[in-house]
């Protein structure tokens, strides 16, 4: 054979192995993509994410793979990766899902996660893809009711339906389309968000026929009762109930389970203590019993699996001391104790055969405890019984700091000097303290800071002129610090220097998405170059300083602004029209200023309002109709302007108002029966404390003051303006004083017996004080001065025993006075 045949002949035998090894080079079937063409016309694909969609080969496009020998689609995955790295708002996809989709019988991966089908139902023709393995409709905006018909696909092995807040999903026959159809393949399955609540306890029956079950993801999906038994599921390894209701102890058959590896319980309602036999027979990796009220010690840790990389106890009521073998952890990564009543030393975390192996995140935060400061990457000790002394030439133990708490820590003198060369720095808090001095200049230079809390110190002296890094937090809030703001060449997310004594003119360049510059002495006018150079602002508060000018038309371009607040400052002319244009608006407060004119009805578009306070101004005309309308409206208050009229029928249809504050204004005509249907004051708040208690436990001081700010308003309570963390626990308060309001007191009012307030004084309310006052006994303070109001004074007010504050004088009434506290 000559070499010219040989070669021939070789390259004839290679092309048909390459043709046998890759029978389908020429692309897809035409019909599985003309089905995908066909699938692709019924979505929304602003971005382009589907560009690659085009040419006759479907097996090249963007999210398509096929099968290595047939050719036929087996997978289409579409999760939007964007919304992974950068928060599920950031949306690809939307629009319909095409019927076509459902003729991809060979498919047997399907992702359409996090994108957004605006809360259309789960197509029950998925069943029709019987070779389905993977199914992910995660966060991808479906609502509605789980169809039944999901049971069919019996090849699942992952199956996640979870949702956001925004769609509501739920499975009210959740036991019937897991055991009648019975998915034995089933390995994995995630329903978070997806309302359980009717399910009862079937929904752990139902589970337990899933005899290859790896992992359940059920957070938040409205279960209750006691935590029923798993064991049955003998391949659990991940198991996720957090956020759930259970009101449970920690059940005994988590002592026989031996499969797990991650159990996540956080916030679901647990009490008691914590066995010592808790788990010991697991290898457990990550265990997760945070935000519950369980009790006791830790010595339950001593028969955990030494491999545990992360453990989280916080927010608990644990006592007792760290034991030492805590130190025996070395694979231990992530360590939250933080919220509980521990005490005593701190063992040495990681440490072993002398050599130091730093936890990535300790928090033992809002302790009793004392000691030497561990190494560690991110650490929290703040608001234990520390009182730390850093001397200027000490050489901390952790070279590669990341986060460092030391909150109320009782730090005194100079800025601590070791912090210059922690160049991996992020989150830097060492508020509640008594530091002195100035911020040194190092500290803005910082490469990776990108959090920084510095409030209620003693710090003095001045910020740069110019500030060139991009933080997300910069909050100064209570020192002693002065002279003209900063401005800022990149974004900041917030920057807080409240309360402290800062001058001049707020600057024009201040790229801040929630600026915080109360209690200061700033001058000048909110220019409208302000307005415009500002990025998109969310929070703004400039209250307690001089600010001069009229409210600028353009703060209406900020559409995110949740909070405004320009109270106690001198500004003049009418509110402008352009503020409607806040739709996400919650607090509005203009307290305290010169402002003229009626209130505009744009801002009846502004339907989130909370807190509508522009107290204390000449304001004039009637209540206006709109404020009916605000249905999450808890707090109007319009005091001290120059309204006039009856007060509105509509306000009383508020469901959650808490406070109505009308007093010195020009009001006339009776006060109404229909006052006695005031909702919030009638009926019992469920969580009002437990909410507080909670925000003051949990919450970081940053955040703490955001939430204080949504409620603040200026009310006069037993002779004093009242706190606003007392009205953000829901103090019910009623004020309808130095009107021209005449007629009796309905009886009605003593249906609002949540009320703590009540202020009728200095009008012309004549008759009886009603029997009914009596069943009022949440009251601190009673005034009805100052009217014409006769007769005797109700025995029934003898059992008002909190009261603080009582007036009835210049009346013509008689008889006892209630003693109260």
């Amino acid at each position: 054979m000559s070499p010219v045949s040989f070669w021939m002949n070789l390259t004839f035998v290679l092309a048909m192995l390459l043709q046998m090894t890759y029978p389908f080079t020429n692309g897809c079937p035409p019909n599985e993509r003309n089905y995908l063409l066909d699938f692709r016309g019924g979505l929304l694909d602003p971005t382009g994410h589907l560009s690659s969609w085009q040419g006759y080969n479907c097996c090249e496009w963007k999210g398509i793979r096929c099968d290595f020998h047939s050719g036929h689609v087996i997978k289409l995955d579409l999760r939007n990766s964007f919304a992974e790295r950068y928060g599920e708002n950031t949306k690809i996809l939307s629009g319909a899902i095409h019927p076509s989709l459902f003729d991809l019988q060979h498919l047997q991966h399907l992702d359409l996660g996090l994108n957004d089908f605006n809360n259309t139902s789960i197509p029950p023709q998925l069943a029709k893809l019987q070779n389905l393995t993977f199914l992910s409709l995660a966060y991808a905006g479906f609502g509605g009711e789980v169809p039944l018909e999901l049971g069919n696909i019996t090849t699942l092995r992952h199956l996640d339906l979870s949702v956001g807040d925004d769609f509501p999903l739920e499975s009210t026959r959740f036991a019937e389309w897991i055991k009648i159809q019975n998915l034995r393949s089933l390995e994995y399955l995630a329903m978070n968000f997806v309302n359980l609540s009717m399910a009862n306890d079937d929904w752990s029956n139902a589970l337990s026929s899933l005899s290859y079950l790896r992992e359940i993801h059920f957070r938040y999906c409205g279960l209750s009762g006691t935590l029923p038994s798993l064991l049955n599921i003998t391949h659990l390894s991940h198991l996720d109930l957090s956020s759930n209701s259970f009101s449970s102890i920690l059940p005994a058959w988590f002592r026989n389970v031996s499969s797990l590896v991650s159990l996540d319980l956080f916030r679901c309602g647990l009490h008691g203590s914590i066995p010592s036999n808790f788990l010991s027979r697991s290898r457990l990796r990550k265990l997760d019993l945070s935000d519950n009220l369980l009790e006791g010690n830790l010595s339950f840790i001593r028969y955990q699996s030494s491999s545990i990389a992360h453990l989280n106890l916080q927010s608990n009521s644990l006592d007792g001391i760290i034991p030492l073998f805590f130190a025996n952890f070395t694979e231990l990564k992530y360590l939250l104790l933080a919220n509980n009543y521990l005490a005593g030393e701190i063992p040495p975390f990681g440490s072993t055969f002398g050599k130091f192996l730093p936890l990535s995140l300790l928090n033992l935060s809002q302790n009793k405890l004392m000691g030497n400061i561990p190494p560690s990457i991110e650490l929290s000790l703040s608001n234990n019984s520390f009182k730390v002394s850093i001397s200027l030439a000490w050489i901390p133990p952790f070279a590669h700091l990341q986060y460092l708490g030391l909150s109320s820590c009782n730090i005194e003198g100079a800025f601590p000097a070791f912090l210059s060369t922690q160049y991996s720095l992020v989150e830097l808090d060492l508020s509640n303290n008594n530091i002195l001095g100035a911020i040194p200049t190092w500290l803005w230079d910082l490469p990776a800071l990108d959090v920084l809390i510095l409030s209620n110190n003693q710090l003095q002296g001045f910020l740069p002129s110019v500030i060139s890094k991009d933080f997300f937090i910069v909050d100064l809030r209570k020192n002693k610090l002065q002279g003209s703001l900063p401005s800022f060449k990149n974004q900041i997310g917030l920057f807080d220097v409240a309360e402290n004594n800062f001058s001049g003119f707020i600057p024009a360049t201040m790229y801040v998405d929630s600026l915080l510059l109360s209690s200061n002495y700033l001058t000048g006018e909110i220019t409208p170059t302000f307005c415009t150079n500002t990025f998109q602002t969310q929070i703004l508060d400039l209250s307690k300083n001089t600010i001069r000018g009229t409210i600028p038309p353009k703060l209406g371009r900020y559409k995110d602004m949740t909070i405004l607040n320009l109270a106690k400052n001198d500004l003049q002319g009418k509110i402008p029209e352009q503020l409607g244009n806040l739709s996400s608006l919650r607090t509005l407060n203009l307290y305290g200023n010169n402002l003229q004119g009626t209130i505009p009805v744009s801002l009846m578009n502004c339907i989130d309002l909370e807190v509508f306070d522009v107290g204390s101004n000449q304001i004039k005309g009637n209540i206006p109709f709109f404020i009916g309308e605000l249905r999450r409206l808890r707090i109007p208050s319009v005091a001290s302007n120059k309204f006039e009229g009856s007060i509105p029928a509509f306000l009383l249809e508020l469901k959650i108002l808490q406070i109505l504050d009308l007093p010195h204004n020009c009001l006339t005509g009776p006060i109404t029966k229909n006052f006695g249907k005031l909702y919030a004051m009638v009926h019992e708040s469920h969580n009002d404390e437990s909410e507080f208690a909670w925000l003051v436990r949990n919450v970081d001081i940053v955040h703490q003051n955001i939430f204080m700010l949504w409620y603040q308003v200026t009310l006069w309570v037993k002779g004093r303006t009242s706190p606003y963390e007392k009205i953000f626990k829901a103090f019910r308060f009623m004020d309808l004083s130095n009107n021209n309001l005449s007629g009796i007191i309905p009886p009605e009012v003593g249906f609002l017996m949540n009320l703590n307030a009540l202020n009728l004084s200095k009008n012309q309310l004549s008759g009886s004080i009603p029997k009914s006052v009596g069943d009022l006994v949440k009251l601190e303070s009673l005034d009805l001065s100052a009217n014409k109001l006769s007769g005797k004074i109700p025995s029934e007010l003898l059992s008002l025993t909190f009261l603080e504050s009582f007036n009835v004088s210049n009346n013509m009434l008689s008889g006892l006075i209630p003693q109260g506290k």
